[in-house]
């Protein structure tokens, strides 16, 4: 059976099918790495998993966020290049950062502006959003992460400041 160290094994099935190429695995393995050390709780306490346990039988699989964050990529995204796959991971690499640099020390009434801002645009047609609409739901999305992973408890390591920083600047070479 194959085993790779900091792959989720729910994505086993899927690497031995071949949806998986090795920069795929490489860049799911540094997503995983990258999410647990940003955040600073688990997506599933010891004492939600033990009552879960309890409850249904079994343990859940998907403990740490970075094995949500995997598993959600490596799922949904196999079937795209490996560049796009890769960008993808940036990308959530990205958002993390970004919501903690937008978030961090702003008040209780700035985040319910967002989320409610966030709430409305979402009632309407995807189709009708403006631009910036579009940004207000992402930017609701951002703080859901930031509450959820309780990203104020977190800190930015110089690693990932460096890296937030040199994508910062590809993105914007390879914008204009």
């Amino acid at each position: 059976m194959v085993e790779i160290k900091g792959l989720h094994p729910q994505l086993k099935g899927m690497v031995l099918r071949g949806q998986l190429s090795a920069r795929k695995i490489v860049a799911l393995l540094e997503l995983r790495e990258m999410v647990d050390r940003i955040s600073p709780v688990l997506r599933v306490s010891d004492l939600e998993a033990a009552q879960l346990e309890q409850k249904y039988g079994a343990k859940p699989e998907i403990i740490t966020w970075g094995d949500y964050f995997q598993t959600e990529v490596g799922s949904g995204y196999f079937d795209h290049t490996d560049e796009e796959f890769e960008r993808i991971c940036d990308t959530v690499h990205f958002d993390l950062i970004s919501s903690m640099l937008i978030f961090k020390g702003k008040s209780k009434e700035f985040c319910q502006a967002v989320r409610e801002e966030a709430l409305v645009v979402q009632g309407l047609e995807s189709q009708l959003r403006t631009d910036t609409e579009e940004q207000s739901i992402h930017l609701g999305i951002l703080l859901q992460y930031y509450e959820e992973m309780q990203l104020d408890k977190a800190s930015l390591s110089e690693q990932d400041q460096d890296w937030f920083e040199g994508f910062v600047e590809t993105t914007q070479s390879e914008v204009g």
